[in-house]
């Protein structure tokens, strides 16, 4: 029963190419494969088999790789296009669910369509074209010598460790026979981690711990006082008796900058692409297409009350001021009579004023606080408002000087 559950979703799930009389490959080529059967007019080839086979999951398609398994695939595949043809001479392809279907599947392609397009578009046009200027590397480079980039000394270290005294003294023998030391590592180091890898330990900085060795500082003293390619020891340690071999050596200092450009590119290109995306690809698209907006459709909605429109502008007053100015104005236009109307059209104008910096329309707005209300309590306010809004602060106040007492120079002391 298994099996035909499996076969059963063989049938459902594979996408063939059959269902048409015209032989064309995946290529674009006629199909000139051998036909294996016929249901009608559709010839089944073995090229269609070959792409079923593929749809399978690989712990499945083995089964079907065989003589006997391709003969049971295109079993399946002429069942396939029996109800495929019958469906369709009993006219299926108006039936609801099938419509359904086939929109569901369009909308799917449209949208992986649109998709792939977006993610084209961005890094064609907005990543690819963002260049990190050379100044701003070098100045990113600069600020950062002594800390991101900056290294201690450091030596890269091989081995050969050996267990006894006696495997030190052949070491020592090969050594001075003038083996290579990968040569001698190969034959002697009984360092699993190391041994077939020429006794690579990695790199080492001075006050670290040797690989695999922990603290050592005699060793690591030794280590940094010697020239590439040259062997220290032997060294007797818990593990045994060890001589090195020092391969690389990178003095302490920054790391230079090719070494590090391609870090620093990655670091500062992503605010470089969206202030490029933001200020500039954007706005050029805006005014080549056209773009408008119903502002409208995002204000309050008629039934919001005075009380919770008002306290709404002034949230939004410092983290938002357009939209506080929008909604102080349609507070005012909502509700004139409001015992709060008038301190509404007076903070209209202090939020043009002071966290929009637009004087002119801050004016205006005092100016109708003055004609439309004028037994509030704010018009002193706004008046002065008007006189001295974007008056630097200490301009506003006169120093003053405290006068000093003349000195009294009578030789009489009267």
């Amino acid at each position: 029963m298994k099996s035909i559950y499996i076969f059963a979703g063989i049938v459902i799930l594979a996408v063939g190419a059959c269902g048409t009389q015209e032989r064309v490959g995946s290529s674009g080529d006629t199909d000139t494969s051998s036909v294996l059967a016929t249901v009608g007019d559709v010839e089944i080839t073995e090229n269609i088999i070959n792409k079923e086979l593929e749809m399978i999951p690989p712990y499945q398609r083995s089964s079907f790789e065989t003589p006997e398994g391709k003969r049971l695939l295109l079993n399946h595949i002429i069942e396939r296009e029996l109800l495929l043809l019958e469906a369709q001479n009993l006219g299926l392809e108006r039936d609801s669910f099938v419509i359904a279907q086939v929109e569901l599947a369009l909308q799917q392609v449209e949208e992986a369509r649109d998709r792939a397009l977006l993610q084209a578009y961005y890094q064609q046009e907005v990543v690819d074209a963002v260049v990190i200027p050379e100044d701003e590397i070098l100045a990113y480079y600069n600020d950062h010598l002594d800390d991101i980039y900056y290294q201690e000394s450091q030596v890269k270290v091989s081995q050969v460790l050996v267990s006894s005294v006696e495997g030190a003294t052949d070491v020592a023998a090969a050594l001075e026979a003038g083996d290579t030391f990968e040569s001698v590592v190969r034959v002697f180091s009984e360092h699993a981690p190391t041994s077939t890898s020429g006794g690579d330990m990695g790199w080492v900085t001075i006050n670290s711990p040797l690989p695999y060795l922990g603290e050592q500082a005699v060793i690591s003293e030794a280590l940094f006082g010697a020239d590439i390619d040259d062997i220290v020891g032997p060294f007797e340690t818990t593990m045994g008796h060890h001589y090195f071999m020092v391969t690389d050596i990178t003095d302490e200092g920054a790391r230079p900058l090719d070494e590090v450009r391609e870090s620093i590119e990655n670091t500062l290109k992503p605010t470089l692409v969206n202030s490029y995306f933001q200020d500039t690809v954007i706005p050029r698209l805006t005014e080549s297409y056209g773009v408008t907006i119903n502002e409208d459709a995002f204000l309050p909605d008629e039934s919001m009350d005075p009380d919770s429109l008002f306290q709404s502008a002034q949230n939004l007053m410092e983290s938002n001021p357009e939209s506080a100015v929008e909604y102080y104005g349609l507070f005012i236009q909502r509700f004139p009579d409001h015992d709060n109307a008038h301190q509404a059209q007076f903070l209209l104008g202090f939020t043009l004023s002071e966290y929009m910096g637009n004087y002119d329309r801050a004016a205006i707005a005092f100016q109708q606080l003055i004609d439309n209300y004028p037994e509030s309590d704010f018009v002193d306010d706004a008046e002065w408002m008007i006189e001295n809004m974007g008056t630097p602060p200490e301009s506003l106040f006169v120093e003053t000087v405290p006068l000093v007492e003349e000195e009294n120079t009578d030789s009489s002391g009267e």
